[in-house]
């Protein structure tokens, strides 16, 4: 008589990217659970065009439940508290405690404000689609209240600084009442990126109301202004804060290495103390680390997820390997810009691209749902983003400023 094998239980913690992947991957024979505070996976890379009219948020939104419960795993609903890596738990806001064989952390980041005061209160997040909407509506509320010229304040000119500018500028280059600033600690702008790819973006911002203040260190944002460590300030109507990310907090006693704000991990996703806790996805930081990118995280689930299942049939782990992949940066309707390494490509012809990308792998996430839905889905999806985007921009080009545009930086 042949006895049933005990399943591993496997928790994941994050339904994004790297988790919604591992979660797509992993055997059915393991009994599987995946807790997100969210109900809804959500595409960010593309939530700053919900700015722009040019997506909707149910555009770039899955429902959790039903794709997960149709992978034949359970989705729990709740918030994340502790991590004991020695009594193998993990315990949930609701006090509820889970034992697992397997963990995989991939929960992301969340929004890091430096312990500015009033950076909390006072300046709107970007990390989500419902924040997004929120900046949307703001916006639309004081230019309707206020006569005077209105100033938006972007805290943080980096990746997603810029993308949140240029979509301001999309929808908004013809209203002369609007007045940007970007504000960061840095020199220059993306500065994880080449310089040149700063340089360009300043200079094709020169035509609009747009002020870029660099080597700032903020002190306190109010809900009028902000205010800076050599005692001058800026006035600001509306701040949108896109500075920085950190590690959840849940984290921070989980007894293992921190390094690039990420868990330290080896070349088979373990941490150092706890080899059947795995970490994929931004939460992550690789021996030689990498950028923080969605396609990187999705390439990081499915690899936790083929070791995890070696892991529980105690068989070989196989290493992570991957190459830096090239990076898509638009400025709304102005240009979008290819980087890879030192090679940077601008072209708006680029946008296509960018948005292929979002299509692909938004169709790929959703094969779990329904047949309806997912052929809804995809339909809605590339039916706006022709109407909105790609078609827009078709009409709008002109020879002349296509090849003014197109160029090697």
């Amino acid at each position: 008589m042949t006895l049933n094998k005990k399943k591993s239980r496997i928790i994941i913690i994050g339904a994004n990217f790297a988790g919604l992947t591992a979660a797509s991957k992993l055997s059915k024979c393991h009994d599987v659970a995946v807790i997100d505070t969210k109900q809804d996976f959500q595409w960010t890379p593309n939530i700053h065009e919900i700015l722009s009219d040019v997506k909707k948020e149910t555009n770039l939104s899955l429902n959790l439940e039903t794709i997960i419960t149709r992978l034949g795993h359970r989705f729990i609903n709740q918030t994340v508290s502790n991590i004991d890596g020695a009594l193998q738990t993990v315990t949930l806001d609701n006090k509820q405690t889970l034992n697992y064989d397997v963990l995989l952390i991939a929960s992301g980041h969340t929004r890091s404000n430096y312990d500015i005061k009033g950076a909390s209160k006072y300046a709107y997040g970007f990390r989500t689609a419902d924040e997004v909407i929120q900046i949307h509506n703001a916006i639309d509320a004081v230019l309707k209240t206020k006569k005077d010229p209105v100033t938006i304040n972007i805290i943080g000119g980096g990746f997603t600084g810029i993308e949140v500018l240029g979509e301001l500028l999309r929808k908004y280059a013809t209203n002369k009442k609007l007045q940007y600033n970007v504000t960061d600690r840095a020199s220059r702008l993306v500065q994880a990126l080449p310089e040149k790819l700063s340089d360009d973006i300043l200079k094709q911002c020169e035509n609009y109301q747009v002020s870029f203040n660099f080597n700032k260190k903020i002190t306190e944002v109010k809900k009028s202004s902000i205010h800076f460590d050599d005692k001058n300030s800026i006035e600001s109507d509306l701040t949108i804060w896109s500075a920085g990310t950190k590690l959840p907090d849940y984290l921070e006693n989980i007894n293992t290495q921190i390094s690039y704000n990420g868990l330290v991990v080896n070349a088979y996703l373990q941490t150092e103390k706890f080899d059947n806790i795995f970490v994929a996805g931004d939460s992550a930081t690789l021996p030689n680390p990498l950028a923080k990118q969605a396609s990187i995280a999705l390439d990081m689930g499915l690899h936790a997820a083929i070791n995890i299942n070696q892991f529980c049939a105690k068989k070989t782990l196989k290493p992570f390997k991957i190459r830096p992949k090239p990076i898509l940066l638009s400025l709304g309707d102005i240009n979008t810009y290819f980087i890879q390494g030192k090679l940077v490509l601008a072209s708006p012809v680029l946008a296509a691209a960018k948005e292929a990308v979002y299509q692909f792998y938004m169709a790929r996430l959703s094969k779990c749902l329904p047949l309806d839905q997912r052929v809804l889905g995809i339909a809605d999806r590339i039916t706006l983003s022709t109407e909105k985007l790609l078609l827009v921009e078709i009409l709008k080009l002109r020879p002349r400023v296509l090849l003014g545009r197109s160029k090697v930086l």
